[in-house]
């Protein structure tokens, strides 16, 4: 960009006298190098300008041409011995170029030949087989026809254009060859420089063989009003290509184009509308400058705009209200607001992202009526809200406006409502993205809607305290002021300002909505008792948030998910994890990073996608992982501290060694006072044995001595027997 601002003033005077002067010149501004040399801007790839030595091989050795004037013809010999025509110096009409002048074979003809001439007719002879690049004919502006004489090994006519001798490259269309309409002959693969330059075409057939074209090949066409490149593989549009083709209105570009050069479409005043390649990578500087475009379409894939390429009139001044439309962080939403001290660039565009763009194309395509406080539109007979401007503290939405049945809420509907409380009526079915201002504090949404449209349709709500669902709904559901999908498998949206320092999700949640969390204030502590899946953004902005708890239930965490949780300083990561996204853990918005970035945008760049975001990891922030983990290898290769193999015990994160070692003490504590209360019981337990033992016995013998006293002849020696052992067992 730096590089093309040099030289934009001269290309600018160089356009004006175009009608009189050579493309070659206009193109290029001759100066002169330190050393005092010949030296002609060039551009190069990617737009970069160079400086190329014009100094001729003679004159490297020291030893000029040496021109010669000869009639109407000025030429040098070259080493070959050939001659090549470098002036006309008659006037005149007609004009036949000799074979030999002097006895030398004329096989040449220089850039500058006809400069300021008024011929009609050139006829080139048979031995011309070299004519400049730059186009020797291109300034003639009265010219009708070019003819070549048979036996001609170079080149060849058709109809008065001349081109090579294989009929693959167009050298020159004259300006004044007769019709408004010219089919290029299919076979064509290049159009040289200037080759179809300021003529009368209204219309030029491009067909499908094209591949290449030179810069100013089609520029000062001031009646063309359209051009097809649709079925060719052009990848390339060169500099200048189409400048000042001031009546083009439609351009289709090949899908094959990836570069629009400098000032491709300059001047093109009354081009408004134009659909780039989807491939596109590069746009120049002062693409389409000067060209009536206040709404451009920029393809994700271009990753360089260059100064002046959009938005600027024909004096280089800002034109009010072009909107730059394209994906969040890319070059286009760079451009729209780029600045550069050095050259006074301060772009003022109105940026935004491809979804907006298309609600608003959808918008302006409604028939849309008027009632009180709202505007609405009938779509195949349901009406569907599109603004609504009450300003009541608690909003209850009529279910019908207008005797129409209001079924659905457009983008964008209640942002210049002001309610804090909004009921939507029983009968809605959608709810689009972005429909709510941020004064929402509460919603509720009716048992008959079944689509709330878009990933993040509560994100830029902050001051949102509940949301509700109605009994019924069989997609939605609500639980103290959160949003489900209906099984609570889905957590859609917890808002912003929820009370509450602790949140620990149901055990049917499996998976965390995109910015599902995002942004809520008062959130500490998170446990997620079953999550599966974190999705992007999720906890992004939640800056008091100081703990979350992850289970072993955990398969993936995407990106930027707890972006900017800047309380968060350490987080234990489980080794169930399968997939951890960029940013996903650690991350800050580094302000620092985002300046520099801004500042040197070209060599960030050549690092690639992955390094120019203007995040920074956290100072100070610790991820507890298992060793050889996914999330150890994510802590490496992004710089963050990790705490390797330890487990949270009360709160607390300690070493599985440590927690090995207690758990071996413990052990052999319980070993030692199994082994003394197993002691005791064996000894305990031969005693009562023992006892057991001597009663039996004791029970035996008094049974026997029964058994012999019944036996016995009077009951007093019974008796009598009975009573001496009863003594001795007492004794005993």
């Amino acid at each position: 960009m730096r590089n093309y601002k040099k030289i934009s003033a001269a290309l600018m005077g160089m356009l004006i006298a175009a009608s009189t002067v050579a493309p070659a010149i206009m193109a290029y501004a001759e100066n002169e190098d330190e050393n005092g040399d010949a030296a002609v801007m060039t551009i190069e790839d990617e737009g970069e300008v160079s400086k190329e030595s014009e100094t001729p091989a003679a004159e490297a050795e020291n030893t000029e041409p040496v021109e010669v004037e000869s009639g109407d013809f000025t030429y040098i010999v070259g080493e070959d011995g050939t001659a090549t025509i470098i002036k006309y110096n008659a006037q005149g009409e007609e004009v036949e170029i000799p074979e030999t002048i002097d006895g030398v074979t004329v096989t040449g003809i220089g850039a500058n030949a006809f400069m300021q001439k008024n011929l009609k007719k050139i006829a080139l002879p048979a031995t011309v087989n070299s004519l400049a690049e730059e186009n020797p004919f291109a300034a003639l502006l009265f010219l009708e026809e070019i003819t070549v004489a048979e036996g001609n090994k170079s080149y060849t006519t058709s109809d008065g254009v001349l081109f090579t001798k294989d009929m693959k490259k167009i050298i020159c269309y004259p300006m004044m060859r007769k019709g408004t309409s010219y089919t290029i002959p299919d076979g064509v693969e290049t159009l040289g420089i200037a080759s179809i330059y300021s003529t009368k075409l209204e219309e030029i057939i491009i067909p499908a063989s094209v591949k290449t074209l030179g810069r100013h090949c089609f520029s000062f066409n001031e009646n063309l009003t359209k051009i097809s490149m649709a079925d060719t593989t052009i990848e390339d549009i060169p500099p200048m290509c189409f400048a000042e083709c001031r009546k083009l209105t439609d351009v289709a570009f090949s899908s094959s184009t990836i570069y629009i050069d400098l000032g491709a479409f300059m001047n093109c005043s009354a081009l408004e509308n134009v659909t780039l390649p989807e491939n596109l990578d590069y746009i120049g500087q002062s693409a389409f400058q000067g060209t009536a475009i206040k709404e451009i379409v920029i393809p994700e894939s271009v990753t360089k705009i260059n100064y002046n390429a959009i938005g600027y009139d024909e004096n280089e001044e800002m034109i009010p209200g072009t909107v730059i439309v394209g994906a969040v962080g890319s070059a286009a939403e760079t451009y729209a607001t780029d600045t550069d001290a050095d050259y006074d660039v301060a772009n003022e565009f109105t940026f935004v992202t491809y979804a907006v763009y298309e609600k608003q194309q959808e918008y302006n395509a409604l028939d849309r009526k008027y009632s009180g406080m709202y505007e609405y539109a009938i779509v195949d007979g349901e009406g569907m809200i599109t603004i609504c401007n009450e300003v009541e503290n608690v909003l209850e939405v009529p279910a019908e406006i207008d005797g129409t049945k209001i079924t659905s809420i457009y983008y964008g509907a209640f942002l210049s409502c002001s309610s804090k409380t909004i009921i939507l009526p029983e009968g809605i079915k959608k709810i689009d993205e972005n429909v709510f201002a941020e004064t929402l504090e509460h919603l509720t949404i009716p048992a008959s809607c079944t689509e709330i449209t878009g990933e993040e349709p509560f994100l830029q709500l902050p001051n949102l305290q509940s949301i509700t669902v109605n009994e019924g709904n069989t997609a939605y559901s609500s639980e103290d002021g959160i949003l489900y999908n209906k099984d609570k498998s889905l957590l859609i949206a917890y808002p912003a300002l929820k009370t509450g320092e602790e949140f620990k999700t149901p055990e049917t949640v499996k998976e965390i909505a995109k910015s599902g969390f995002c942004y809520n204030i008062n959130l500490k502590n998170v446990e997620l008792t079953a999550v599966e899946t974190i999705g992007e953004y999720a906890f992004e902005g939640c800056t008091n948030l100081e703990n979350v708890k992850l289970t072993k239930s955990l398969k993936k965490v995407d990106k930027n998910a707890f972006l900017g949780c800047q309380s968060m300083m350490s987080i234990r990561v489980p080794d169930s994890l399968e997939e951890i996204a960029q940013y996903a853990f650690g991350y800050d918005y580094d302000e620092a990073l985002a300046n520099d970035i801004q500042a040197n945008m070209e060599s960030y760049a050549e690092l690639g996608e992955d390094v120019i975001m203007p995040y920074s990891v956290m100072e100070g922030f610790k991820m507890y992982v298992e060793e050889n983990s996914l999330a150890h290898k994510y802590a490496q290769d992004c710089g963050i501290d990790v705490v390797l193999n330890t487990v949270a015990v009360g709160g607390k994160n300690v070493s599985q060694g440590f927690i090995y070692t207690v758990i071996g003490a413990v052990a052999a504590v319980i070993l030692l006072i199994i082994g003394i209360f197993t002691g005791k019981k064996i000894k305990a337990s031969k005693k009562e044995k023992a006892a057991e033992k001597r009663k039996a016995d004791a029970a035996e013998k008094i049974k026997a001595k029964k058994e012999a006293a019944e036996k016995a002849e009077s009951s007093e020696e019974y008796e009598n027997i009975i009573d001496k052992e009863e003594t001795a067992d007492e004794n005993k």
